[in-house]
C-alpha cells in the first residue's frame, strides 16, 4: 500500500474518480486542491508518489522540484515541454527561426507548421512568407521569452487532441522516451507536436491511469 499524493488545480468529476479508484486498489490518497490549499513541503515528504493533474504545466515545474517521485518527473515535464525534444523523439527535421531574416531564408516551401521551441499552444499552419513573418511579430509581441524561438516543421493535416499512457499500442513509446506516464497529446497525422504533461485526465481512462500510477507507486 502507497501513500499517494494528488494535487490538482481543480475539482472536476474526474479527479475525485482518480482518487477513487486509487483508493480501491488499496492505496491511501490525499487530494490536495492548489486553487484553495497551499502545498507544504512537510506534506510532500509525507507521500511516496505525487500525481499532478488539471495545472498549468509551468507551475507543475516548480512543484515537481520539490517532490521526491512524481508520477511525471521533473525531467518528463520538461521533455514534454520542449517541442523539439518531441521532434527529435520522433526523428523529423525542422528548423528554428527567431527573427524575420531567418523566417525569408528559412521559408522556400510551404506549408509548414510553425510552434514554438516551448509549447504554449501558439502552434499553426503557414503557406506563406508574409503570414509567417505576421505571426513572428505577434509573438515578439506578446513579450513572453519562450515566444521568441519559432519551429518549422513540414506538416499537413488536422490537429487532433489525443489522451495517452504509456499502455497506448501506438504513443506509449514515445512517453516513455520522454520519462512520461500520461499525457495529453496534439497530434497531425500521427505526429506529435505538443504534449501537456499534467492534463486532467478523461473519465473513461481513469482506471487505466490508476494502474499506471499503481504500477509506480512500490
Amino acid at each position: 500500500m502507497a501513500k499517494l499524493l494528488l494535487l490538482s488545480d481543480s475539482s472536476r468529476y474526474s479527479t475525485s474518480k482518480l482518487a477513487d479508484e486509487l483508493t480501491s486498489m488499496g492505496h491511501r490518497v490525499k487530494y490536495v486542491n492548489l486553487s484553495n490549499e497551499p502545498l507544504t513541503l512537510s506534506l510532500v515528504n509525507e507521500h511516496d508518489l505525487t500525481i499532478l493533474v488539471s495545472m498549468n504545466p509551468y507551475t507543475a515545474l516548480s512543484i515537481a522540484l520539490v517532490t521526491e517521485r512524481s508520477i511525471n518527473s521533473i525531467t518528463g515535464i520538461i521533455n514534454a515541454l520542449s517541442v523539439t525534444k518531441l521532434l527529435k523523439e520522433q526523428g523529423l527535421d525542422y528548423l528554428i527561426v527567431a527573427g524575420d531574416s531567418a523566417v525569408k531564408a528559412a521559408f522556400v516551401s510551404g506549408p509548414y507548421y510553425f510552434n514554438t521551441a516551448w509549447s504554449l499552444g501558439l502552434g499553426g499552419f503557414v503557406d506563406t512568407v508574409e503570414g509567417a513573418r505576421s505571426i513572428l511579430e505577434y509573438r515578439h509581441y506578446l513579450k513572453n521569452p519562450l515566444a521568441s524561438a519559432s519551429v518549422l516543421v513540414k506538416l499537413t493535416g488536422e490537429e487532433s487532441r489525443v489522451f495517452a499512457t504509456i499502455k497506448h499500442n501506438k504513443y506509449g513509446e514515445l512517453l516513455r522516451r520522454l520519462n512520461l506516464q500520461f499525457a495529453e497529446l496534439t497530434v497531425i497525422n500521427g505526429t506529435v507536436t505538443e504534449a501537456n504533461p499534467t492534463p486532467e485526465v478523461p473519465v473513461e481512462y481513469v482506471r487505466e491511469v490508476a494502474q499506471v500510477v499503481s504500477e509506480n507507486a512500490a
